[in-house]
């Protein structure tokens, strides 16, 4: 089963009328898509399921979302049904299983509806399950109120970033924190910048920043069994995002960090650049994904050649800039920031 996070498999289906239904038209992008995986154990389709989001179709509007509901039936049960219950939203026939498998619902032991949220960029938001169909058509409804009430904004200055939303999940978070708090041998960084503990220590270890570069202690990450889930997140949520958005991608990179900023010593990263030198032109892109968003005051990332904005992400989001962009971080005022970061090289 997938999970919140993942890229959205792209749905291919005929639906009630025999006609083909895209989940990636241009049409539906940008926009949230409900998937409802609707259990067919004796043949029929779940009328009060069905009805309950019927109920509902309205207010699917104010969100400009879409419903595809999903069976293994055929077309022209799907039809007889549609027709039946007067449905305002497409049934989709998955006579070959291939939506089914995409997703990792198994439809032999679907005793219960599940409800996918896809997001505007055709990632998974939500994965719902619920043991009755009106609770279930209600916990969709509040979910697109929470994530997707239209908003619309103005935007005079942007940097050039990517922001991917559910890149780790809040157990993740938690986890990489713990980490951080493990005994680990620490170096000091002479200069701010630098360390040599990168080229002694075979393990994890620890690096206190202080100067020029700013105030932080950074965990690098070795453990082999942590970079390969890191890595694992990164290709499967990250890497396919920035070929579309950049039409680029990375082949290597360096050690994943998870950095902490204090209140209580003055934790900030002065304005910089992370490819200045001979020793770090390499790198390409810079990913920090934010690990606690909400436990910390101040500590906000910003690019000032693009404006004054402060980009204050919830805890999983993931921001990916180019390493040639100036970019600091706000003094944190309260609390502890965590964050996870990553420089990132070569190409295809």
């Amino acid at each position: 089963m997938l999970e919140a996070g993942d890229p959205a498999p792209r749905v291919v289906a005929l639906d009630q009328d025999g006609q083909p239904a895209f989940s990636h038209a241009d049409v539906l992008a940008g926009k949230p898509l409900v998937l409802l995986f609707c259990p067919t154990p004796d043949g029929t389709l779940p009328a009060p399921l069905l009805v309950a989001f019927r109920e509902r179709h309205a207010a699917l509007a104010e969100f400009q979302a879409t419903l595809f509901a999903v069976s293994r039936l055929p077309v022209e049960a799907s039809q007889a049904a549609h027709r039946a219950l007067q449905l305002p939203f497409q049934l989709l026939a998955d006579a070959t299983g291939a939506v089914f498998n995409g997703y990792g619902v198994d439809a032999a032991k679907a005793d219960a509806a599940i409800a996918l949220i896809i997001d505007p960029d055709h990632r998974i938001a939500r994965v719902m399950r619920e043991d009755s169909p009106e609770r279930l058509a209600g916990a969709v409804m509040d979910c697109l109120r929470r994530l997707f009430t239209p908003r619309q904004e103005r935007v005079a200055a942007q940097a050039p970033v990517l922001l991917l939303p559910r890149v780790l999940g809040e157990a993740d978070c938690a986890r990489l924190i713990d980490l951080w708090h493990r005994p680990a041998n620490v170096w000091k960084s002479a200069d701010g910048f630098t360390s040599g503990g990168h080229r002694v220590e075979k393990g994890d270890f620890k690096v206190d920043h202080a100067g020029a570069y700013g105030q932080m202690t950074e965990y690098v990450v070795r453990e082999a069994a942590v970079q390969s889930f890191l890595d694992l997140r990164f290709n499967r949520r990250v890497a396919p995002e920035m070929r579309k958005a950049f039409q680029t991608s990375v082949s290597q990179r360096e050690d994943y960090r998870i950095v902490r900023y204090d209140a209580a010593t003055g934790g900030v990263l002065r304005p910089h650049r992370d490819n200045p030198t001979k020793e770090t032109a390499h790198r390409r892109f810079t990913m920090t994904i934010n690990l606690n968003a909400g436990d910390y005051e101040g500590g906000a990332l910003r690019f000032r050649e693009y404006g004054d904005h402060f980009y204050e992400v919830e805890r999983g989001t993931a921001v990916v800039w180019s390493a040639a962009l100036l970019h600091e971080v706000t003094p944190v005022t309260r609390g502890a920031r965590f964050v996870l970061g990553v420089h990132m090289h070569g190409g295809p």
